[in-house]
Parts: C-alpha cells; structure tokens; sequence
C-alpha cells in the first residue's frame, strides 16, 4: 500500500513538470505564430487558444502541486493563478512550501520564468527566420 502511494505521488510530480514543459512548448509556439499568421481570422483564433493555454496551464500545474502538498486552495488563490500568475505564483510557493524550502523554490520560479521569456523570444526570432527565406 504505501509502495503504491509512492508510487502515485512519483506520477503526480511527473504530470506536473509534464504541464511545465507544456507550457514552455506553447509559449514557443504562440511567439513562432505570432510572425507567420496569414489573415486576421486566424490571428484571432489563434491568440485566443494561446491566451486560454497560458492560463489554464498554471491553474493545472497549481491544482496538481497543491494537491501534491495538500495544501488547501482558497478562492482567492485560485483567482489570483489565473489573473495575475506572475504574483500570485511566487506567494503560492511562500505560503506551500516549508521553511527551508522556500528561497529554492523562488528562485526555481525566478528561473523558470526566464526559460518562458527565453521561449517566446526563441519562437519569435524562429518565426521571422523562417518567414524571410
């Protein structure tokens, strides 16, 4: 039984780093997109499948975390990873994580953080490559 819970609790974490990577994937692809779409219909459907991708992707990492953690998700909380991720991630992280393990898992968030930064500019600077030859 509790080979079983280890077991689990491995597969959550892999599914979480998993809508990690998802999520860097997307971001590459939405700034790839941004210079190659060819009519504004399609810009609109793709901006909008983008925006939806970027903030159901960290709810989902959240969810998948907090349970990991049972940490309990607060309304708030749960409005703030969507709205306003870039603040309320990093006082997710605060208030998830016990002493010790909080300055590790900043400057995790930190770092990530520009691997998504890294991404888009990556996809955009793809995207005008591609598009001029």
């Amino acid at each position: 039984m509790v080979e079983g819970s280890g077991q689990r609790e491995a597969e959550e974490k892999q599914r979480a780093r998993n809508v990690l990577w998802t999520l860097l994937v997307v971001i590459f692809v939405a700034g790839l997109s941004e210079e190659r779409t060819p009519g504004p219909w399609l810009l609109f459907v793709s901006t909008v499948l983008f925006a939806v991708l970027q903030n159901f992707l960290p709810f989902y990492w959240y969810r998948l975390d907090s349970d990991l953690r049972a940490y309990r998700r607060s309304r708030w909380m749960n409005a703030g990873i969507v709205f306003l991720a870039p603040v309320a991630i990093p006082v997710y992280l605060l208030r998830s994580r016990e002493r010790g393990r909080r300055l590790r898992a900043l400057l995790c968030c930190l770092g990530y953080a520009f691997l998504l930064m890294l991404a888009a500019g990556l996809g955009m600077f793809a995207g005008t490559i591609t598009q001029a030859a």
